[in-house]
């Protein structure tokens, strides 16, 4: 990894861990929380509450997968140590834009995608 990088790298290999850890547990809440809901029975219409454990995995997948934060966009820092005690500052205002870019991508990708699979879910019960 070559380290920082604006708008496409500012993350290292234990915080794309922490991103993975982040997009298994949102993905098991949202399916508990369907299959909960389908076992007692609930309206289809309840399945909308998947909708947010899914965006917050989703949005761990696709920051892990692009090596890109976007907490730490929107903070104008990045880090390639893990330990939080080695973030460093983002430096210019156009290396901000590019990273607060990246970061909007992420959750539009992150909202998308947890719309498609409430929609295919809701439709297909």
């Amino acid at each position: 990894m070559a380290g920082y990088q604006p708008g496409v790298c500012n993350i290292g290999k234990n915080e794309i861990r922490k991103r993975y850890a982040l997009a298994a547990a949102g993905f098991v809440v949202s399916a508990l929380a369907a299959c909960l809901m389908l076992f007692y029975g609930l309206p289809r219409w309840a399945l909308l509450i998947t909708f947010i454990p899914l965006v917050m995995g989703f949005e761990g997948f696709f920051q892990g997968r692009q090596k890109f934060c976007a907490g730490f966009a929107a903070a104008g820092i990045y880090d390639f140590a893990g330990s939080g005690g080695s973030r460093n500052k983002v430096a210019d205002a156009e290396s901000h834009k590019k990273d607060m870019g990246k970061a909007m991508q992420i959750h539009m990708y992150s909202i998308i995608s947890s719309i498609i699979v409430v929609s295919i879910i809701y439709f297909l019960l």
